[in-house]
């Protein structure tokens, strides 16, 4: 029972996921919510639709585009200017030449003002090592305090807390800290707060919408290029010079807040679908106990 589930919840999803258009998109949700009572009874489904919502929205799937926006080609200029400024005023390093996307190699098609970039034209990888001993009372990050595949920080400890004595990057408001170690748990967190972070994560200074730009993170199309990237048998691990070279899905400025406000959305439902599940459950425990009790 529990495969054939699993393989109708995949078979649904993946029709979603096909969908070459927001018209094609409407009508393949209909066939989905015709099964939605069967399909999202257990917590794994929602899993799976949360990520099929994260990859719809980075495909340009999730939100009407407006011919009106500033196509990605004009926003992209905009932060190759922005990045040359800010290495003249000695806050970045100048890095090597990224090689060109070619044709054969973008991964889908694209809306009309979309563009190809790769991860190192639209991010700094930023590292700033410090003694742990001189920030006792900051937070400090690192991958266990992080959900895998949510962007949600599940804790919040000090440096004292967390007792380390080895040298973590100091990071700021802002910024999006993601694992290199078993990058395919896509453990990635955007913070709002100063603190320090264990040398195994990636500090990341995003030079565009900083929440859609984690949400691509946490989408399959990046994941997909992890999989494929990630070296050590052992301890898989996700160095920089592949990082920079990752292809991302850059959308007009405006339709990258669109985008976001549409996801945060239909995360919050589904959340609200965990909630009413385990409520159910935990109705249907009470139930069978209550039953087993007066049978007793």
């Amino acid at each position: 029972m529990a495969t054939q589930h699993a393989q109708l919840v995949q078979t649904l999803l993946g029709e979603l996921t096909a969908s070459a258009s927001p018209e094609e998109l409407a009508d393949n949700w209909q066939r989905v919510a015709t099964h939605f009572d069967v399909l999202l009874d257990r917590p794994e489904a929602i899993d799976a639709l949360e990520q099929t919502i994260l990859q719809l929205a980075v495909r340009g799937l999730l939100v009407p585009q407006d011919p009106n926006d500033e196509p990605a080609s004009e926003l992209l200029k905009k932060i190759r200017a922005e990045k040359d400024r800010l290495i003249a005023a000695g806050k970045f390093k100048r890095e090597k030449p990224l090689a060109p996307i070619a044709i054969e190699d973008e991964p889908f098609d694209l809306p009309v003002g979309w563009q190809w970039v790769r991860f190192g034209q639209i991010a700094v990888i930023a590292s700033n090592l410090v003694p742990p001993a001189q920030h006792q009372g900051k937070l400090q990050v690192a991958p266990d305090c992080i959900e895998k595949g949510t962007g949600r920080l599940l804790q919040k400890r000090t440096v004292a807390q967390a007792e380390i004595i080895s040298p973590n990057h100091l990071f700021k408001p802002g910024q999006i800290l993601y694992s290199k170690i078993r990058p395919s748990l896509s453990k990635a967190v955007l913070v709002d707060f100063e603190g320090l972070c264990s040398a195994d994560m990636y500090p990341i200074e995003s030079m565009l919408d900083s929440d859609y730009l984690l949400l691509y993170i946490l989408g399959q199309p990046f994941l997909d290029q992890v999989k494929a990237a990630e070296n050590r048998v052992k301890m898989p691990k996700l160095n920089q010079d592949s990082l920079v070279l990752f292809l991302v899905a850059l959308p007009p400025l405006a339709e990258q807040s669109r985008i976001v406000a549409r996801v945060e959305s239909l995360r919050r439902l589904c959340a609200d679908l965990r909630q009413r599940l385990t409520a159910r459950q935990t109705t249907q425990a009470h139930l069978a106990e209550a039953l087993i009790d007066e049978v007793a």
